[in-house]
């Protein structure tokens, strides 16, 4: 007769081959064996949820922020923006994937190493000198000698920034479609502000608007400088030739100055010293006809403005 292992279950004599019972397939309620509650399953779509092997975030430290910035502030300042390590984890790895597609380029190195900003250039698209770059057709077209200065310079500056060829695809003919819509612009401004100035002088002179022009024309012309008065403009971008008080002013200092708009220029002052002659002649042979035709009065207004002048 073998000895009974004292550990081992009781046996019973009626039934020794008895059926394994199975387990439970679900747990009982209360703690599950060893004492510790089983974890859930996250819910699904919780970025800071834990999968496989990555820690919850409930196993992070509230500090994870400052530990990782190690005491910069900046970094640190960079960390508060994510809500949790997962986040700027993603953040980061986008990040690294659009540093090595190219698209971010490198800032230009230092202005003394010679060798690397030409290399730079040559990565960036970016001629060795500003007359490198190639103009498009649509600028050079509508460029003048006059405008040759400035893009001159403009290339220049560009190239100093570091700009590539496909800046200055676009950026000079921006700059002629505004100076051209500036210039039309300031062209239908002026012919408004001229025909104004028009009508209020003919209002006041009436018949001698075209005599008093003249005028002062002719005293302006007579100012050092004064042969483009009429385009000379004031603060409030007006022309002086679209100004009726100047242009009333320079007539008045006209007259003063000629005595009449017969001697403002010198074809009218020819015509003036013929016409006296011609009556003097008539005159001077055939005294019926000079006041039978009227000459005495035409006469008496030529000497009249002469009067006048010399005043």
């Amino acid at each position: 007769m073998s000895e009974l292992d004292p550990a081992a279950d009781p046996v019973d004599p009626q039934n020794p081959n008895p059926t394994p019972i199975d387990p439970p397939a679900d747990p009982p309620a209360g703690d599950p064996p060893g004492g510790d509650r089983a974890p859930k399953d996250p819910p699904e779509g919780d970025p800071d949820s834990p999968k496989g092997d990555e820690p919850s975030a409930s196993s992070l430290p509230d500090d994870w922020r400052e530990i990782g910035a190690g005491g910069d502030e900046d970094a640190l300042k960079l960390l508060k923006r994510y809500g949790s390590l997962r986040n700027f984890v993603k953040s980061f790895v986008e990040k690294d994937k659009l540093i090595r597609s190219g698209k971010i380029k490198r800032e230009m190195p230092d202005a003394s190493d010679e060798k690397a900003i030409a290399e730079w250039r040559k990565e960036q698209g970016i001629p060795d000198d500003p007359t490198g770059y190639i103009l498009p057709e649509t600028v050079t077209k509508r460029m003048t000698d006059d405008d040759k200065p400035m893009l001159a310079s403009f290339t220049e500056w560009m190239h100093s920034k570091g700009a590539p060829q496909t800046v200055i695809d676009f950026a000079p003919e921006w700059y002629f479609d505004t100076v051209e819509e500036l210039e039309a612009q300031r062209t239908a401004a002026d012919a408004e502000a001229a025909e104004t100035a028009e009508e209020a002088l003919r209002k006041d002179w009436g018949r001698e608007y075209k005599a008093n022009i003249t005028l002062a024309n002719r005293f302006m012309e007579s100012v050092p400088g004064g042969n483009e008065w009429h385009q000379a403009r004031l603060p409030d971008g007006r022309t002086l030739g679209a100004v009726p008080e100047f242009v009333a002013w320079a007539s008045d200092m006209g007259r003063d100055m000629f005595g009449d708009a017969t001697f403002a220029n010198s074809d009218s002052e020819r015509k003036h010293t013929a016409r006296k002659q011609e009556i003097e002649q008539i005159m001077n042979s055939n005294i019926d006809e000079y006041y039978e035709k009227g000459l005495d009065k035409e006469y008496a207004t030529i000497l009249e403005k002469e009067q006048r002048r010399a005043k």
